[in-house]
């Protein structure tokens, strides 16, 4: 992938879909590029097969997981065999988890037959703390806590130009997110459920919300619709139809350079 010659903030859609496996795209894979900087943000099944069309996974500056469900992280898995079987690689690629993620990280190696140690020798694996932000290279993501039915953290990640893209991750109806959200350049929101009663009592996911959960999130300058099944596409491109702001379902391959809000004031 060649770098943004206007050093400008851009999204590659890998992988949008829920966590059931579907022919069209991998579950959530988001990356994230300024210059020669491009951090992954999530890393489900199936995302490794289409980074590797775009990047060398091995020259990410960073991964970030959201939180601990496969449908976010299982790559990791897929993606460790591409680094030196019997010794530590010679540059490890950073992984940043969320709390409690690296016992996660070591039951799966236990899982899949590997040796104690298995992903610390191709990852440096931390648990961020998500009161700090985290720094990588020039952008910087800063983390809110989700509503699900285990720990998750939204993610935002601001440019130095100022552009900001922010990732719900899995979240059930959640104010904190709302605010956490409002006045991002691209927002990126979970719509997994065609249904509430789809939902557990205790909610981890949103529907699509039709016009009165977009115009909750106005503050937003655009909005992706993520985490969903691709057989409802055409189901949500009508709903982002009737929306009185700019919102679309993404796809996987979709490509979105984000600029900054003064920026689009300055060319208008």
């Amino acid at each position: 992938m060649t770098a943004d010659p206007t050093g400008r903030l851009r999204l590659t859609v890998l992988g949008c879909s829920s966590a059931v496996p579907h022919p069209a795209w991998p579950a959530a894979g988001f990356l994230v590029d300024w210059g020669g900087t491009s951090i992954l943000l999530d890393v489900g099944q199936g995302v490794v097969r289409r980074l590797e069309a775009v990047l060398d996974p091995r020259d990410l500056a960073a991964i970030v997981v959201g939180h601990m469900h496969a449908d976010h992280f299982l790559d990791l898995a897929g993606m460790r065999y591409l680094f030196p079987w019997g010794e530590q690689a010679l540059v490890r690629l950073p992984v940043h988890l969320p709390p409690g993620g690296s016992l996660r990280m070591d039951a799966l190696a236990e899982a899949i037959s590997e040796r104690p140690g298995f992903f610390d020798a191709a990852y440096d694996m931390v648990e961020y703390d998500p009161d700090v932000p985290l720094q990588i290279g020039p952008l910087t993501v800063t983390f809110r806590r989700g509503r699900h039915y285990i720990p998750a953290w939204a993610m935002s990640v601001e440019a130095p130009d100022g552009a900001r893209l922010v990732y719900t991750g899995d979240t059930g109806p959640s104010d904190s997110v709302v605010d956490f959200a409002r006045g991002a350049d691209l927002l990126l929101v979970e719509a997994g459920l065609r249904s509430t009663a789809d939902d557990d009592p205790e909610r981890g996911h949103l529907t699509a919300g039709g016009r009165r959960q977009v115009d909750r999130l106005a503050g937003a300058r655009s909005t992706l619709l993520v985490h969903y099944a691709p057989s409802r596409r055409a189901e949500l491109e009508a709903l982002c139809e009737a929306a009185s702001v700019p919102v679309q379902p993404a796809v996987a391959g979709l490509i979105r350079t984000i600029q900054p809000a003064d920026a689009a004031l300055r060319t208008a």
